[in-house]
């Protein structure tokens, strides 16, 4: 997006201020109603990153009183590491109807584009800078009969994880915006692995959750190093694609 000409910028900061970037919300989703009503401009994609934490119904039926509101209203997402919990998060929460999964493809968001990236580091599946014990989902999962004690299943968190095989299938796109879950280099707890991807695709700006802050302030000093916007965006918080606060999250997470 930074070598646009200056009407194309203004097409794609009116697309990205209809752009919302959910934090973890943990099965909570009363304050996006209190958001919508509140806004001036509203959305045209709500764009989960991760954690959103499902066990006990569908997503598409979480999301149904929201659609009947909001008919126009699209969907995507990513998981985290909280959706991988139990085999019953992750296939309510891929039990989305429309909803789309972002993870490993970039999609086209009103003429944005915008690469997904879900999961977190595994220390027994990848925790970079050690190289991989696992390069796919499959490797990890499919062991055969003897891997897994008494025929049990594998852990559900291999669901959940960053693979190698998560950044070979962004090898190659472009996009303007990264979403991960986990988070860049810039925060205390991040990871370079995902900076390289985000200069890898040629994005302006990236979003995560997972950590349950917002040290945006902080990473600013480091956006010129790094290429690219890193954006936090704390426990139910919400943030449009040019980085503002559509609605605070709570204190104390």
């Amino acid at each position: 997006m930074s070598d646009v000409n200056p009407l194309r910028r203004a097409q794609l900061n009116k697309a990205l201020q209809k752009i919302w970037f959910m934090g973890d919300v943990h099965g909570s989703f009363t304050h996006i109603g209190q958001a919508l009503l509140a806004a001036n401009i509203k959305p045209s994609w709500l764009v989960f990153l991760g954690d959103i934490d499902v066990h006990d119904m569908p997503f598409s039926q979480v999301l149904e009183p929201l659609r009947k509101s909001y008919p126009g209203i699209k969907i995507a997402f990513i998981h985290g590491n909280h959706d991988a919990d139990t085999y019953d998060h992750w296939d309510n929460l891929h039990d989305a109807a429309a909803a789309v999964a972002l993870h490993g493809q970039v999609l086209n968001l009103e003429g944005v584009k915008v690469a997904g990236l879900g999961g977190t580091f595994l220390d027994r599946v990848w925790m970079p800078p050690k190289p991989p014990l696992f390069h796919s989902k499959s490797a990890a999962m499919n062991r055969g009969p003897f891997q897994f004690r008494d025929d049990q299943r594998p852990n559900p968190a291999y669901l959940g994880a960053i693979y190698p095989d998560d950044f070979d299938q962004l090898t190659g796109e472009q996009a303007d915006i990264l979403i991960t879950h986990e988070a860049p280099g810039c925060h205390p707890y991040g990871f370079t692995k995902l900076d390289e991807l985000a200069r890898s695709l040629g994005v302006v700006r990236s979003f995560h959750g997972h950590t349950h802050d917002d040290l945006t302030g902080q990473y600013k000093t480091q956006w010129g190093a790094l290429g690219f916007e890193a954006i936090g965006v704390n426990y139910c918080c919400i943030k449009d694609g040019l980085g503002d606060v559509i609605a605070q999250g709570p204190e104390g997470w």
